[in-house]
């Protein structure tokens, strides 16, 4: 019978002798824990030496491959040399092919877990034959090898910089024996040290070795995701203790046989299917693809657990210079606030961002889980956010996201124009020490909730086998909300106009909304034309045009609903007051479920939220504690995802918002009236080009 002795350097009490069946084939395992005794693991690689078939070296660190050289690890060398007739291999060759892989299928199946997260890697050379393949879906990359080797509080974030590092480190590498001792322990005390530690410990998703995780202080993992090299059941029980979330064990156990690493399975691969002549990268690869090997993914805490109160923060700030005014300490100058506005709103742009109140009370109908929302401001006017240094804001709202997490907030939202300063949440996202979202996703939703009750209060366009009977357009088509919008509505609506400045953009949302509904006639356009809008029954606009006119109201159909998304606002209120037979509507605000406490003055009446707030605490409700919405790229699926929560958790829209506030029923009646009397004398104009 082959027999393989199991040298397992970095671990304690895995010590068994037995006999396992692999492709078809009894071979005996024999190991023993060394605890990175240098001493004792190289007795047995003597006392075993030409008495069994093959001896399997696990954790110690493999050579790390660099553009022009390698670095070999000295204690690993120094073992392998102790044989002078069993072959010592450690796994290298199928780490090499198939930890790439196997990262690969994880993105493939399950991209929620890894998908545009952050991630830590404890030591980025231990895996740097895979940083490539990370790069491709990790919202952000942290490789903290200064620190695991020579306790330099810094960090790097791609390959390029952790290679020179290397290579510059590389004599001094190659004379660091593999001691536990010299493995830093990563406790969340060390985010004193560094801000790149502070980052490195805010990531989502960590990834190490079996050996490093077994060394460390796990604390900072809990709620976290972590990637691991192999996994055995006392560090599976370990692991759970601390809280984590998620556990990614690249390699799966043996069948009966829990106690695998890739050192081992290389071996079992070289004594049954190469006759114990060492394998090469090809057969490897080949066994890899016929293999229905996989990775072993354990979800502890899918969600967090309805008795559980999840706290979710959101950054708030005024909406103009007259709003500073209600602060308690400039109140009193209220009566003089005009004059004053301009120096007033200058000066608070300096200060930082503060604590604002609590929302409590807000309860899920799904499961009656119960969350609560930490409120922080920014001083800053919308004047002043954009014409700010992206990275003075950045650096505000980074700073409330750590004040956040010590306040026990695990997910925060940015309203109004925090979102769209910069690259629209995600720099923020990547600093932020938890998820960030910007809303997006429930502020599409919600304007087309509204624009649906709209359309249905006017009463004029039918519905007809779950389409309505009309043509609908969507101005500013190829951004963000506007591209969502088109792509939800061409599901609902018999013909969709689309219109953008850039034709190209518009022929590549034309095709995606065609796979998606097919039977819907899309139209486009690179102008709002007359005789296109003196047709359409419902208009979203989107657009980034700081206030211009991009439409002319007088050439609307009558009874046509406009939903203006843009701020500031495409359509302005003289403008909508011309057309008592135009609802003009600005967006539509939402519910939260529950018996809401709030002293928070959002400028909103009892449980009513702004749609983006709503979302943060939506996420809060449903445990899905990720970077949800972020970028001026909406993602159709999160909408409707988000969209499904809402129903689900009993978010809904409350009240339709025009330009000076609530639009009640009796305006909607007006409306309709003054649109049926229009329609009888309605006769679509053509544009200024065409007549």
């Amino acid at each position: 019978m082959k027999h393989i002795l199991s040298l397992a350097y970095a671990s304690r009490n895995t010590n068994f002798d037995k006999i396992i069946r692999f492709e078809g084939e009894d071979i005996r395992i024999t190991q023993f824990s060394t605890g990175f005794h240098f001493n004792l693991t190289k007795d047995l690689i003597k006392k075993y030496d030409g008495e069994c078939d093959l001896i399997c070296l696990s954790g110690i660190p493999h050579r790390i491959h660099l553009p022009r050289k390698d670095i070999v690890n000295p204690t690993s060398n120094k073992l392998k040399l102790s044989s002078d007739q069993t072959p010592i291999l450690d796994g290298e060759i199928l780490e090499e092919v198939y930890l790439p892989w196997m990262l690969r299928q994880v993105y493939l199946k399950e991209p929620e877990l890894i998908s545009n997260k952050k991630i830590s890697l404890y030591c980025g050379s231990q895996f740097i034959h895979c940083l490539d393949v990370i790069k491709e879906f990790a919202g952000d990359i942290r490789l903290c090898d200064p620190y695991y080797f020579f306790h330099i509080p810094t960090l790097f974030r791609n390959k390029k910089g952790l290679e020179r590092f290397l290579s510059f480190s590389s004599n001094l590498l190659k004379k660091m024996n593999f001691r536990k001792q010299n493995i830093p322990s990563f406790s969340e005390k060390d985010m004193l040290i560094g801000k790149g530690l502070r980052r490195f410990f805010s990531s989502h998703v960590f990834i190490g070795t079996n050996s490093t995780i077994s060394s460390v202080d796990l604390e900072h993992l809990r709620g976290k995701t972590l990637i691991i090299d192999f996994l055995n059941p006392l560090l599976e029980k370990k692991l759970k203790s601390f809280g984590v979330k998620n556990i990614i064990s690249c390699l799966p156990s043996l069948k009966n046989f829990p106690f695998s690493s890739f050192a081992l399975y290389e071996g079992l691969l070289q004594l049954t299917k190469n006759n114990n002549n060492p394998l090469s990268a090809s057969e490897i690869l080949s066994w890899v693809g016929d293999s229905k090997l996989g990775p072993e993914i354990k979800n502890f805490q899918k969600t967090s657990t309805p008795n559980q109160k999840e706290t979710f923060a959101f950054i708030i700030h005024p909406l103009a210079a007259k709003m500073l005014f209600k602060a308690k300490s400039l109140k009193w100058l209220k009566s003089y606030s005009k004059p004053l506005e301009r120096s007033v709103e200058n000066m608070a742009s300096n200060f930082p961002g503060f604590f604002y109140g609590k929302i409590k009370g807000i309860v899920s109908e799904k499961n009656g889980k119960e969350v609560e929302g930490i409120i922080y401001a920014v001083p800053d006017t919308p004047r002043k956010l954009l014409e700010a240094d992206t990275s003075t804001i950045y650096k505000k709202l980074v700073d409330l996201s750590y004040k956040a997490r010590e306040d026990g907030a695990n997910i925060i939202g940015l309203g109004a124009y925090t979102k769209i300063v910069g690259d629209a949440g995600v720099t923020v996202a990547r600093r932020s020490p938890i998820p960030v979202t910007t809303g997006n996703s429930l502020s599409a939703a919600s304007t087309l909730w509204a624009a649906k009750v709209a359309v249905q209060k006017i009463g004029i366009t039918q519905k007809v086998d779950g389409k309505w009977k009309g043509k609908t357009m969507v101005v500013g088509a190829t951004g963000s909300i506007g591209a969502v919008s088109a792509k939800v509505l061409a599901s609902r609506w018999e013909e969709v106009i689309l219109v953008a400045p850039r034709g190209y953009k518009l022929l590549e949302l034309k095709d995606e909304i065609e796979k998606i509904d097919p039977t819907t006639k899309i139209t486009i356009a690179t102008s709002p034309e007359a005789e296109l809008i003196g047709t359409c029954d419902l208009i979203i606009t989107t657009t980034s045009a700081q206030g211009r006119k991009i439409l002319d109201i007088e050439q609307v159909k009558p009874g046509c609903v406009i939903c203006d998304v843009s701020r500031p606002f495409d359509i302005q209120e003289e403008d909508a007051l011309k057309r008592p037979d135009v609802m003009v509507i600005a967006s539509g605000e939402v519910q939260l479920p529950g018996n809401i406490e709030s002293k928070v003055d959002l400028g909103l009446e009892g449980n009513v939220v702004y749609a983006c707030l709503a979302e943060t605490a939506l996420l809060a409700l449903n445990g899905t504690l990720e970077n949800f919405t972020l970028s001026r790229n909406i993602n159709y699926k999160k909408v409707l995802e988000i969209d499904k929560m809402a129903s689900e958790h009993g978010v809904r829209l409350s009240a339709i918002m025009g330009h000076s506030g609530f639009v009640t029923d009796q305006e909607f009646e007006l409306c309709k009236e003054h649109a049926l009397l229009n329609l009888k004398n309605w006769s679509v104009k053509e544009s200024e080009d065409n007549s």
